[in-house]
């Protein structure tokens, strides 16, 4: 886990959003190997052992994808074409079946990092990944990704919803397509398997003010 992307995350309970602490046993280069990760508000704790973060907290999570395979870098360049990485910085989110690409897309698409939730066997943490272990949701805060993608073994309400919300204006989601489009995207375009939306820019709105002993200005004529 990598000591930066902490400020990221976020208890996955049910409260107020909250960020997490982290409390470093050992450690490797910038990454955290072993330590854990708590909530100041509930004062749940979230272990971190290989590298991996643990978001379960006793619950089931999703089965383990397929073993990475030599598609690898090829599943790669469609992760990263989907979600538009090119030129990008930031943070993207591989769940599942995707995660199989993390390092590959680490690569091609440095400088961002690669958050991979359930990762497939073979698919390590350091170079540019991080990984963690997870039940339900996406333990990120909002507005804090650049791109996600989710697979089928996490296609459910609370994951998508999660997904969304962490995401940035103008970042994007992918699902598979028998997910409904969230609410505040717009859909970019889909295939038999997926569909790649956009998160709507939400406009700013600026209050108009006057200098102090100001007089206001006249209405028009």
């Amino acid at each position: 886990m990598f000591s930066g992307l902490v400020e990221s995350l976020r208890c996955v309970r049910d409260h107020e959003p909250s960020g997490l602490v982290a409390v470093a046993a050992e450690t490797f280069e910038r990454d955290i190997v072993r330590g854990s990760l708590g909530c100041p508000v509930c004062r749940a704790e979230y272990g971190i052992a290989n590298a991996v973060a643990d978001f379960r907290s006793g619950a089931e999570g999703p089965p383990p994808p397929p073993a990475k395979t030599r598609v690898a870098e090829q599943l790669a360049l469609r992760a990263g074409a989907l979600l538009g990485l090119a030129d990008a910085r930031g943070l993207a989110v591989l769940a599942g079946a995707w995660s199989a690409a993390a390092p590959e897309l680490a690569a091609i698409a440095e400088p961002v990092h690669v958050l991979a939730v359930d990762a497939a066997p073979g698919v390590a943490s350091g170079a540019g990944v991080s990984l963690a272990r997870t039940a339900g949701e996406i333990p990120l805060r909002a507005g804090t990704a650049r791109g996600i993608a989710l697979d089928a073994a996490h296609s459910g309400d609370r994951y998508l919803a999660s997904a969304a919300a962490a995401l940035s204006a103008r970042g994007r989601l992918v699902a598979p397509v028998t997910c409904a489009l969230p609410a505040g995207f717009s859909e970019l375009a889909r295939d038999a398997s997926d569909w790649v939306a956009e998160k709507d820019a939400v406009a700013t709105v600026v209050p108009l003010t006057r200098a102090r002993g100001q007089p206001p200005s006249p209405p028009p004529v």
